[in-house]
């Protein structure tokens, strides 16, 4: 993984990638560390004894998230790249026309994968902070739902890519089922986020 000032500086040069899915999955990073926090900052305090065992599972999860996150920062990445290198393939003959097509759609499957990767761990990011805005230390419960928050944008940002690609697919078999399979998600989505606000309301008097 390189380090974060490396990939800001390459998020921000006129490279086309890292772009918004490697990006998505730092948010990703920022969440599940966001998680951590609060769990931390639950961890052996007073009044919050009998939530101890599942803060430190939680804490444990936190921190496997975010190491995955930081895989599937440079695994975007790849997947891109390999898109591109498909889109540079020969088309001087029929075989090889027949050969790129194949690629391209190959390709672009793979790069649809990546993202639905960092979307469902960002879910899972979300259940996590849904969690400890229930049990966590109350002094952080804004950084918990914060955590949710920004797993909620990341997961619309990341989820762009998906769409994008699949205008260009021409397996409608395949689309088909990816817009049903986003459909689904989504609504599951926006359930989790309004639980994790009413959660927070509540505590938070408004």
């Amino acid at each position: 993984m390189k380090n974060y000032n490396t990939f800001m500086e390459d998020l921000a040069s006129p490279k086309p990638a890292p772009g918004g899915g490697s990006a998505s999955a730092f948010v990703g990073v920022i969440s599940s560390s966001l998680c951590s926090m609060v769990a931390s900052l639950t961890r052996g305090k007073k009044n919050y004894e009998a939530v101890q065992e599942e803060i430190e599972r939680l804490s444990r999860k936190a921190q496997d998230y975010a190491n995955q996150f930081e895989t599937l920062m440079e695994d975007d990445e790849k997947a891109f790249n390999a898109m591109m290198d498909a889109r540079k393939l020969p088309r001087d003959t029929d075989d090889n026309r027949r050969h790129r097509e194949n690629e391209i759609n190959r390709t672009m499957k793979a790069a649809i994968s990546v993202p639905w990767k960092t979307a469902q761990l960002c879910y899972k990011t979300m259940e996590l902070s849904r969690r400890l805005c229930q049990i966590g230390n109350k002094n952080a419960i804004t950084d918990a739902a914060a955590a949710g928050y920004l797993s909620s944008a990341a997961i619309e940002s990341v989820l762009l890519n998906v769409k994008i690609n699949l205008k260009s697919i021409k397996d409608e078999k395949f689309v088909d089922s990816e817009k049903l399979k986003l459909r689904l998600f989504n609504e599951n989505v926006r359930d989790i986020i309004s639980d994790i606000r009413k959660i927070t309301e509540k505590e938070l008097a408004i």
